[in-house]
């Protein structure tokens, strides 16, 4: 995959936690039935939970989740350079370099190939306890235009998180995905 680091990636990161990302104040509204569940299972949801959480997590209701297939097909029907970064503080790795807080460009298509490449390998791999040393994405991927006019999130999480250690692939098939659009 051609990528390349971008070198706005302080102004980028600005740019979509304002354009994606809900506020503390639009999270207490957006996410009030959440915060309700959580505090009578006496886990409140204070500012510092909203700060640890995921992006992905403080987006909202307003972006449904969708399945790998769909946010990739969504992916590919792009075409030309896209951005994409990982969580604050999450890792990537490009020429043998670990690289932290990174905002890349690549092409949409290619991207899509190593996303859907990486995640069902890493499957495969844990199914013999090894890994794949030339993967380079980060779990949580953050993949949007320069526009902002859209964003697909392909989050670590599966919705049949029971089958990965009985039937890893089925796992891997249940990714979940969200796209946002306005």
């Amino acid at each position: 995959m051609d990528f390349k680091l971008v070198e706005n990636t302080k102004e980028l990161g600005e740019a979509f936690i304002d354009r994606f990302i809900l506020t503390w104040e639009e999270f207490q509204i957006e996410m009030k039935d959440f915060i309700a569940e959580m505090e009578k299972d006496n886990h409140p949801v204070d500012f510092a939970f909203y700060e640890q959480s995921l992006f992905w997590d403080r987006m909202g209701p307003k972006y449904p989740y969708v399945s790998m297939e769909e946010a990739l097909a969504f992916l590919r029907g792009h075409s030309g350079p896209v951005l994409f970064m990982g969580e604050t503080g999450e890792e990537g790795s490009w020429e043998g370099k670990r690289v932290v807080d990174f905002i890349a460009e690549a092409d949409a298509h290619d991207l899509a190939a190593k996303i859907d490449q990486e995640w069902y390998d890493s499957y495969r791999l844990a199914m013999q306890d090894m890994y794949d040393p030339t993967a380079i994405l980060p779990y949580d991927l953050y993949v949007f235009d320069r526009t902002m006019t859209w964003c697909v999130v392909f989050t670590h999480e599966t919705t049949d998180w029971e089958s990965e250690l009985d039937d890893p692939m089925k796992a891997a098939e249940s990714r979940v995905c969200i796209i946002c659009t306005t």
